[in-house]
């Protein structure tokens, strides 16, 4: 019983759920002046689940703009969500680096039951590398991660290495 507590906390820790429209925020806002956008959708991985996310973008007054612009996949800890990466947006957006963050399989608001600290979370982070690069809406992509997010985005890098940067922060 001790030991089944145990792998639990680690593969099954308690999910951070949230209303979307409450937490975010409004899919339109103003940093220093200028207007972003986020944009909810979803990214389906290799094991069809359906990952949560959410694109924060600069956009121009009278319609989004159709210059592509660097982006950083925000990539949470254990029992985190795409909600964690509001921490960076006042850092980011302004220096017109869209930010792209996500709920891994097993956590959020993201289809799945469990999580791998990592190697299940790899193919998620590439199904959303892999739509970004199709969207045509970013140039270079980076990696900030944290905890589990950064042991992710390092093993991520190891086999892409297009990646242009990475924050990781508790790895």
């Amino acid at each position: 019983m001790v030991w089944e507590t145990l792998v639990n906390l680690v593969c099954r820790p308690p999910r951070y759920t949230y209303d979307p429209d409450e937490i975010l925020g409004p899919k339109r806002f103003r940093i220093d002046g200028r207007l972003f956008e986020r944009v909810d959708l979803e990214v389906l991985n290799k094991r069809r689940q359906r990952l949560k996310c959410s694109h924060y973008m600069p956009v121009v007054e009278g319609g989004r703009q159709q210059t592509r612009f660097p982006c950083v996949i925000y990539c949470h800890g254990n029992c985190g969500s795409r909600v964690d990466a509001s921490d960076c947006l006042d850092l980011l957006l302004p220096q017109s680096i869209s930010v792209f963050a996500f709920d891994f399989s097993g956590s959020g608001l993201s289809d799945g039951e469990t999580i791998s600290l990592g190697y299940y979370e790899q193919d998620d982070l590439m199904a959303v590398i892999e739509y970004l690069r199709s969207s045509g809406l970013v140039s270079r992509i980076g990696l900030w991660g944290r905890s589990m997010g950064a042991a992710t985005s390092i093993l991520v890098a190891a086999r892409d290495p297009s990646i242009a940067g990475m924050v990781l922060d508790s790895s």
